[in-house]
């Protein structure tokens, strides 16, 4: 609710930055404050641009997965839009964005950074929102120090770390989005706290709306939020109605993609990304792509890609779909029918790995190393250990929902950017006491803090982007790709927009198929990508276990295929309607009379006759 006094009381507050008083002190620290917003805003928009241009070379599984979604915008294909898997929100941001660059893969590649660009800095205007909700929501007359130089650049290096190198510019990813948003949610939260009034509510809602059309994951994560202002009601610090109202129109934006995703699908759902995904890393599905069926507690498919040959991993599956690789982009129809369940025993498993997993990323960025230096030191100094501790409690509304979204990753799969928001708003838990004007030894912890967290940043940086930093000092882009390369060189062998191919991959699975997607190319059958129990960078120092997806196929059909075998594949291949059979990589002997090296790279290209 609003509270008394508080315009009166910030105008002074604001009148003591901006030296109204003609004090000169006031006047530099306002000159200062000024001057550090709007540096900051220049630091991130430069290292953004840096990152987004050079930080990738290529686009992955999920990437091409979304980006044919966005294709399906652009020419309203409303089955191909709302796709159960791959959520509409993002992809149809790339579609607008598209349609001013020029229809080349270049252009594509451009208008991607570019909106990704634009993501990244309406993610840190939400993250200079929640700061001022923050310090409102502790004190509202001390919202001017927002602006105070030591707490931008403090704030702006947590900003770096958790949006820059857990997460990045330059992924084709809804992730970077769903930090902005869930960054922006938790803002609102505390808005809706610091000034009870339906705008508030609405707004909060309308966010988690966009986050629930952005990717499935914001389903439980918009439930947190509203359990949140469930918990405000029971305290009696807001009324029930703004509970009704946020549920409400949320319930207005969701409920037309729940609907779409269910038509799309043939019947209900709430969307498959989070039960396939639970199937997968927990009850271990053996999962991505050519699933034929088994073991006997998850069933058969009702659909499944076709085996061409019994003893060989031919697979053909050039319809019903008209994407880069159905297997991977359409992964929900060639699941369809398969056995859910739970296991106690699976989820306390998965439950360790993946606690593996998020101390492997604590190892591996810099920043955390810092943070949990930082929270040890606060807590060994009583007086910094009790403001720390009643900070927290006081901005439950803030840190709870960051806990609890973290859990909901944890109990299935955990990856770097999937925890950027929430280590963004760990990010502010020592930096809360210094609101406390009464704190004991108040400018050490401040000087401490600003040292720790500069040093952890910088260290942060020079380990996850410096070899963006140095890619971009070379000038090396996406144009020095061997992926690119394999693409550019196609046309020259007959190979043309829309064309059906058949692969024979090599140590990387099949849905990093970059070179098929910015070809316009569809590979419709392939030799190998067998599904993986557990793939290999998902197991831990404690399980070696080797599966049958594990091969490198291109190794099998050069060398350990007879003549004949390879003879049968490519017959096989041939029946498919392929225009050509792409191998990626070569052999070490003269091949079979068909087979041709692809000029500038290390692929094989066969050409069947029209």
């Amino acid at each position: 609710m609003k509270r008394p006094g508080a315009p009166e009381h910030q105008g002074r507050a604001r009148s003591r930055m901006c030296g109204e008083m003609d004090d000169q002190p006031s006047r530099q620290l306002c000159n200062w404050a000024a001057f550090s917003g709007v540096l900051s805003w220049l630091v991130i928009a430069t290292l953004g641009a840096i990152e987004g241009l050079y930080g990738r070379t290529q686009y992955l599984g999920d990437a091409i997965s979304y980006l044919n979604v966005s294709h399906a915008v652009s020419i309203f294909d409303w089955k191909g839009i709302f796709n159960p898997m791959w959520t509409p929100g993002y992809p149809v941001l790339v579609a607008l964005m598209r349609g001013s660059f020029p229809p080349t893969a270049e252009g594509e590649w451009y208008a991607i950074t570019l909106l990704n660009w634009l993501i990244f800095l309406l993610a840190y205007a939400s993250w200079r929102y929640l700061i001022r909700q923050c310090i409102e929501f502790y004190q509202p007359t001390s919202s001017s120090l927002r602006n105070h130089p030591i707490a931008v650049w403090m704030t702006c290096c947590v900003f770096l770390t958790g949006a820059l190198c857990l997460n990045n510019v330059s992924s084709a990813y809804p992730d970077l989005l769903v930090t902005a948003l869930f960054i922006l949610a938790a803002a609102q939260i505390l808005s809706l706290l610091n000034r009870t009034t339906v705008t508030s509510a609405v707004a909060l809602a309308l966010t988690l709306g966009a986050g629930c059309w952005t990717k499935g994951v914001f389903l439980p994560f918009s439930l947190i939020f509203l359990f949140i202002i469930f918990l405000a009601c029971r305290e009696k610090r807001i009324p029930w109605r703004m509970l009704v109202i946020a549920t409400f129109v949320y319930l207005l934006v969701y409920v037309p993609f729940v609907a779409g995703i269910s038509w799309s699908y043939g019947k209900f759902t709430l969307g498959t990304s989070g039960t396939l995904n639970y199937a997968f890393h927990v009850s271990h599905l053996p999962h991505w792509t050519n699933w034929q069926g088994g073991p006997p507690e998850f069933g058969v498919p009702i659909h499944s890609t076709k085996q061409m040959l019994k003893d060989l991993p031919v697979f053909e599956f050039g319809r019903p779909f008209q994407t880069t690789y159905p297997p991977y982009n359409n992964m929900t129809y060639w699941y369809q029918g398969f056995h859910h369940f739970y296991s106690l025993k699976l989820q306390i498993i998965a439950l360790g790995r993946t606690l593996y997993f998020f101390a492997a990323i604590v190892r591996a960025n810099p920043f955390l190393w810092v943070l949990a230096l930082v929270l040890f030191v606060m807590a060994l100094k009583r007086e910094w250990r009790v403001s720390l501790l009643g900070m927290v409690r006081r901005f439950w509304p803030l840190f709870l929902p960051a806990y609890l979204g973290a859990v909901t990753y944890m109990l299935v799969h955990v990856e770097d950017r999937y925890l950027s928001p929430f280590c963004l708003i760990l990010g502010l838990a020592p930096l809360l006491p210094l609101l406390n004007a009464a704190l004991p030894s108040k400018r050490t912890l401040a000087v401490f803090l600003m040292l720790a967290y500069t040093a952890g940043a910088g260290a942060e940086l020079k380990a996850i982007d410096g070899p963006t930093f140095r890619a971009a000092m070379h000038r090396y882009n996406f144009h020095n790709d061997p992926q690119w390369k394999l693409a550019a060189a196609l046309p020259a062998y007959g190979l043309q927009g829309d064309d059906a191919v058949a692969v024979i991959q090599s140590g990387n699975p099949s849905y990093r198929c970059h070179w098929a997607y910015i070809s316009h190319l569809r590979i419709v059958a392939e030799f190998g990508a067998l599904p993986w129990t557990l793939e290999p960078w998902d197991r831990t120092r404690f399980d070696h276990t080797v599966e049958p997806a594990d091969q490198n196929y291109g190794n099998i059909f050069w060398n350990k295929l007879t003549p004949q075998q390879r003879k049968q594949v490519i017959d096989s291949f041939r029946k498919t309607g392929a225009r050509a059979i792409i191998s990626i990589s070569r052999p070490e002997y003269p091949p079979e009379a068909g087979w041709q090296p692809v000029d500038g790279t290390l692929a094989m290209i066969y050409r069947f006759d029209r």
